[in-house]
């Protein structure tokens, strides 16, 4: 029965994969004003509540284009005020199909993908083996999102991932199978011990997202001035032990997957700086961190996902 199963999952995947954008288009167009009907009280509504919480912190405070330093590549900051919550479910509902379009290696979607701001990774690459020291490469859910993790074997042999189970075991083992890449290993999050372990011995990379988790505990930051959880705990332990930290992120345009690098934290960062006696929850990296994430958010409203599991932690 497994099997059987598992035979129909790869192959429904591959014909929905194939099917024409025209075809996802008509059916965005059908069901997105049932769902929006459906959960007008629940996902739909938190959007809608989360995006003009925002954007009445961002008119008040007048974003601080300063936060981080942004390439001349980068949107206009102001986009959050010209977005809806339509906007983000269909800027979610086609970078998830671009996303498994690029896991299935079709080559439309590769040329597609462009890498910016390399150096950074290289350079972190460079410093921690001079350190004998392993990295972790984070993001969030943003745009196609799920070819981060793949991205990452591009810099390193030994890819390290954590993946919460989704589906029955047919579903989840499909999905391992189109995630996989021979240099990436997958993990349950009940095999952190392991990960640790092994990211240490093979000085690689892990790759993680860091604005979703289940079953764990997050750390509490402030996102468009609200509390919300950002889920950094792993990252700050390895961190500790002396792994160090890479930022990066994805986000879709008409013509291009843009994967660009973003900052690089070198081992026991908040150690390095003098800020070994603040406590975890407002420590230099996470508050770092959090500040990278609010403006990546900023600059593409329409491709993250505004209720991820409560993101927001008040309720409105």
């Amino acid at each position: 029965m497994r099997r059987f199963k598992v035979f129909t999952y790869k192959f429904l995947i591959s014909i929905l994969l194939r099917l024409p954008d025209a075809f996802y288009a008509v059916l965005f167009a059908i069901v997105f004003p049932i769902y929006k009907v459906l959960h007008k009280k629940r996902a739909y509504g938190r959007v809608e509540k989360h995006l003009a919480a925002a954007k009445e912190y961002e008119a008040r405070e007048r974003y601080d284009t300063n936060k981080m330093p942004r390439n001349v590549k980068s949107p206009n900051p102001d986009a959050l005020a010209t977005i809806n919550a339509r906007d983000t479910f269909k800027g979610i509902f086609w970078n998830a199909l671009e996303s498994y379009r690029g896991l299935a290696r079709f080559k439309s979607v590769e040329k597609r993908i462009v890498y910016e701001n390399e150096h950074i990774i290289h350079n972190a690459i460079a410093d921690c083996t001079k350190q004998n020291a392993p990295i972790a490469g984070i993001s969030i859910h943003q745009g196609a999102f799920e070819l981060m993790h793949r991205a990452l074997c591009r810099y390193s042999e030994h890819v390290h991932l954590i993946t919460d189970s989704v589906g029955d075991i047919a579903f989840r083992e499909v999905l391992k199978d189109l995630r996989s890449d021979p240099h990436l290993t997958e993990y349950h999050p009940d095999e952190t011990g392991r990960l640790i372990r092994e990211l240490f011995r093979t000085k690689g990379i892990l790759a993680m997202v860091i604005d979703q988790g289940k079953h764990t505990k997050g750390n509490t930051v402030s996102l468009f001035g609200r509390p919300s959880t950002l889920y950094l705990r792993l990252p700050q332990k390895i961190n500790e032990m002396g792994a160090g930290i890479v930022t990066f992120r994805t986000w879709s345009e008409k013509k291009r997957i843009v994967i660009r690098f973003e900052k690089y934290y070198p081992p026991k960062y908040d150690e390095s700086i003098g800020n070994a006696e603040i406590a975890p929850s407002e420590s230099a990296l996470v508050t770092g961190i959090a500040r990278e994430v609010e403006t990546w958010i900023a600059e593409h409203p329409e491709q993250w996902s505004w209720n991820y599991h409560g993101n927001f932690t008040t309720a409105l």
